[in-house]
């Protein structure tokens, strides 16, 4: 099965950033649908990925394609909200991490239920990967920021 035309050609002019997270997020939805079939794999993994692993990704599945191909803005207007949006999003699944890691007990790392216990693993997940999309939004849009006003300076 291809990709419409027109979301090909959308994805092909996206800069690496949002391509790559695009693909990311595209990769854990897939893999999160899998899980809901596959159960014994879920409650091996549920330590180390958390409960709801995709639910931060989900959404810009599902909107970074859209803005690319609908957007009647400027591409400059464009990136940037998807970029703040990226961003935004990241930082919430950063904070519901960091509120998990120190809500956790000592308890829950010797739990015998695999839905109940947390691994020290599972920051890499809910707290490292979610900060590592967010500071590259974050210095993308630096980046865009400061070429535009090159941009406007040279005017």
């Amino acid at each position: 099965m291809s990709l419409p035309a027109e979301l090909t050609k959308a994805l092909k002019k996206a800069p690496y950033d949002l391509f790559a997270f695009f693909v990311f997020s595209v990769t854990v939805v897939t893999f999160s649908f899998y899980l809901d079939y596959d159960k014994a794999l879920h409650a091996q993994l549920v330590p180390y990925l958390g409960w709801g692993f995709s639910n931060g990704y989900f959404f810009p599945a599902l909107y970074i394609p859209l803005m690319l191909t609908m957007s009647k803005a400027s591409e400059t207007a464009t990136l940037l909200l998807l970029r703040a949006t990226v961003l935004a999003l990241m930082l919430l699944q950063v904070y519901t991490g960091v509120e998990a890691y120190l809500s956790t007990t000592p308890e829950d790392y010797s739990n015998q239920n695999p839905w109940l216990r947390y691994d020290a693993l599972t920051p890499i997940y809910t707290i490292a990967v979610p900060a590592f999309w967010a500071v590259l939004m974050l210095v993308m849009l630096g980046r865009s920021f400061l070429k535009n006003r090159k941009e406007k300076a040279k005017i």
